[in-house]
């Protein structure tokens, strides 16, 4: 990892995507604690219906999916 020093504050641009990351999590564990599923863990082969693995629901495939996800977060 290379140091950029343009940075503010000795942070790093992995500092950043992390913290985005870690809101990410926050807000998905939140969303499971109401009882509704965020469809984060799919298992979407290409061409094949899309599975969620966190509570099971079926979609007509992978975009189907992504859109039930940006649903469930907004």
């Amino acid at each position: 990892m290379s140091h950029d020093p343009e940075l503010p504050g000795g942070f790093q641009d992995d500092d950043f995507d992390q913290r985005e990351l870690e809101a990410a999590g926050a807000k998905s564990a939140a969303l499971r604690r109401r009882g509704i599923c965020d469809h984060g863990w799919l298992m979407a082969p290409d061409g094949e219906p899309a599975r969620c693995l966190h509570c099971g629901a079926v979609f007509a495939d992978a975009e189907a999916a992504y859109e039930a996800r940006r649903e469930a977060r907004s």
